[in-house]
């Protein structure tokens, strides 16, 4: 072949390997290194402001959402370690790179506002790659807190709880973030993730969906549940003395000195060769692939969290269950147990002390401050009530049962309705002044009464008496023998539900009914009935429930009436045991609302040691004769618990 020709021989194989490469689709980066190069952190959100450097351990999680292989990716973590991280790298790809319509599903509405102002807003405003939806913004009336549109796409921010949310629209990408709070149905519609997921099915195998969430209670956990029928990925890293592999566990880390002990070689490690092992991360999978890819993930792999603080923060909640919880959940990312079991009655009645209780009862030295609650049975008529002494750390002794009863002439049971009743229990319970070990008197802070199907009586006893004050900082108790109106709700999570609004109290003589948490103040009941127990040396016991010889078995069988019931829906209900009455139980439950509305669940140091103060044993002064001045400009004194020192805790 001749120069020419061959020089145009190699001319046009370059041309044609120039034009064949115009036609090539373009390179897809895996997410992990299109969001190095591409997404900008903003100030709003994250305290590493301008572009994302990702830690090794970040890195395979989100490449799971560009693997052609994975529809659906599963990170079940604790809180601010990726999952966030995760949903805006996903969307901000989607949006410049693969556009489609998107959908964030939040738990609730105001959750998809917040999302959108405080992380999408300055995402779109701080990133070039997202431009194309500011641009949008500006053609479009369309665009708005809620819903976006750009080129190629659409993205909707909504909440979980409105079917109308779900099912008006087709989707290809469905981000779900916080999915154990969402409810368990869209109205009647049935779950919120499988509605939203049906709308991706004409995206086929292009569809792709990203379920994030801190675990919460084991059987009813979505997140927990997903990540089980996922793959199961988890963190291996290398011990920085020995090179063996692990999964790195809170039962080894040492508190003496802190560190995390190597399970293979027993060297201790300190935080930055834990923060260098976290860097050659190795995501190993525990299950078969199945489309579902799942990653676990707590913050013993944080480069944010030193293994003291976590130390810190575990020795201080160990002993609250509720706090314990939350530790468990948020910070080690593992399911929560319930022990669930209800306490053995035959084992309390065992656990009973001797102090005298009832009509001779004598509150015990630790004992700070009392509250009663009453129930309103019918059948017969009848208050049932207990009163409670409670100390510091919840620790409590049981003081007086009983039921008042009022009868007429005719020696007829009066009914609840009656003002004889109301005016027993008055008389009876709630003026009495109770005798406390050191000599002094205690009366009755809170008085917590069930309105039940008989709210009307309660409500004029309750508007006869202190009311708690309220403002925008909560309730409080200013002064002693408040009453309460209370209504028990299925609340898991807060002791005070609800306080009904002022509005609404008018309709009922301006006497506000506060919501308690009848699941929760019945788990850590059940909880503490279990793990606390009177100590043999008598010294303080936190969280632990006396109980007196005066108290008899049909007791204890009330207490433990009922047991936890775990729905196939994940809810959870409370049955009662056939053949008990449950009034003791109902009766620890106002109780215990009784002392986080006078304030026992945030008392602070100064405040539980004026309450000790209050109840020291009295100094008997010399007698002498006041001179007239000082009789004339004295300040009325009560005496007792009810003297000058009551006051100065009141002004607290």
């Amino acid at each position: 072949m001749s120069a020419p020709a061959t020089k145009y021989a190699a001319l046009s194989e370059t041309s044609l390997s120039t034009w064949a490469s115009l036609w090539l689709p373009p390179e897809r980066l895996p997410l992990s290194q299109w969001a190095e190069q591409n997404l900008i952190l903003s100030s709003e959100y994250s305290a590493s402001i301008g572009p994302i450097k990702l830690y090794g351990w970040q890195k395979e999680p989100l490449d799971s959402f560009t693997d052609p292989r994975v529809e659906t990716t599963v990170l079940m973590c604790s809180t601010q370690m990726l999952k966030t991280l995760l949903i805006q790298a996903a969307l901000a790809y989607s949006i410049s790179q693969q556009p489609g319509p998107t959908l964030i599903l939040e738990p609730k509405d105001a959750d998809a506002k917040s999302f959108s102002k405080e992380r999408l807003a300055p995402m779109i405003r701080d990133n070039p790659s997202l431009s194309v939806v500011a641009e949008s913004k500006g053609r479009s009336s369309s665009n708005t807190i809620q819903e976006k549109t750009f080129p190629g796409g659409t993205l909707a921010l909504v909440g979980a709880i409105a079917p109308g949310n779900l099912a008006r629209r087709s989707i290809r990408y469905l981000l779900c973030d916080e999915i154990d709070k969402y409810p368990a149905s869209a109205g009647a519609e049935g779950d919120p993730i499988d509605l939203a997921w049906e709308r991706t099915v004409t995206f086929g195998a292009r569809r792709k969906r990203v379920l994030a969430c801190s675990p919460t209670g084991l059987g009813r956990s979505r997140i927990g549940k997903a990540y089980e029928a996922s793959d199961r990925r988890r963190p291996w890293i290398p011990c920085p003395k020995c090179g063996e592999f692990q999964v790195l566990k809170w039962s080894q880390v040492v508190f003496d000195p802190v560190g995390y002990k190597c399970a293979a070689c027993g060297a201790v490690w300190a935080d930055e060769e834990r923060w260098a092992a976290c860097e050659r991360t190795e995501w190993r999978p525990e299950g078969p692939f199945r489309g579902t890819a799942g990653f676990w993930i707590s913050h013993l792999y944080s480069p944010w969290k030193r293994m003291a603080a976590m130390v810190a923060d575990y020795l201080d909640r160990k002993e609250d269950r509720q706090r314990y919880k939350v530790f468990v959940n948020t910070t080690l990312a593992e399911l929560w147990e319930e022990q669930g079991d209800t306490p053995d009655d035959e084992i309390l009645l065992g656990r009973r002390e001797e102090y005298p209780a009832n009509d001779q009862a004598v509150v015990p030295t630790r004992g700070l401050f009392l509250t009663c609650a009453v129930d309103v049975q019918e059948n017969p008529p009848r208050l049932e009530y207990e009163v409670v002494a409670w100390g510091r750390n919840r620790e409590n002794w049981s003081i007086a049962y009983g039921a008042v009863q009022a009868t007429a002439s005719n020696g007829q049971a009066l009914p609840v309705t009656s003002p004889e009743l109301w005016e027993k229990l008055d008389r009876e319970v709630l003026q009495r002044e109770w005798q406390h070990e050191s000599g002094q008197s205690l009366p009755i802070l809170a008085m917590g009464i069930d309105t039940g199907s008989r709210p009307q009586p309660v409500y004029e006893f309750a508007k006869r008496h202190a009311q708690p004050v309220y403002s925008a900082a909560g309730l409080k108790v200013a002064a002693p023998r408040t009453v309460v109106p209370l209504k028990g709700v299925k609340d898991e999570i807060r002791v005070i539900s609800k306080i009904s609004k002022e509005d609404a109290a008018r309709k009922r003589q301006n006497v506000r009914i506060v919501s308690i948490g009848t699941h929760r103040c019945k788990q850590e009941l059940y909880d503490d009935l279990r793990d606390s127990r009177p100590r043999p040396d008598g010294s303080a016991s936190p969280r632990c429930h006396h109980f007196p010889q005066a108290y008899g078995s049909q007791y204890f069988e009330g207490l433990c009436s009922e047991k936890r019931v775990l729905k196939a829906s994940g809810d959870v209900s409370w049955q009662k045991v056939p053949g008990r009455r449950n009034e003791p139980l109902d009766l620890k439950v106002y109780n215990r609302a009784c002392y986080a509305i006078v304030g026992g669940d945030r008392f602070n140091e100064a405040q539980w040691a004026s309450f000790e103060e209050a109840v020291a044993p009295a100094v008997a002064e010399p007698e002498s004769e006041p001179e007239p001045s000082e009789r004339l400009d004295a300040e009325p004194e009560t005496g007792g618990w009810l003297g000058s020192r009551t006051r100065n805790w009141l002004r607290r």
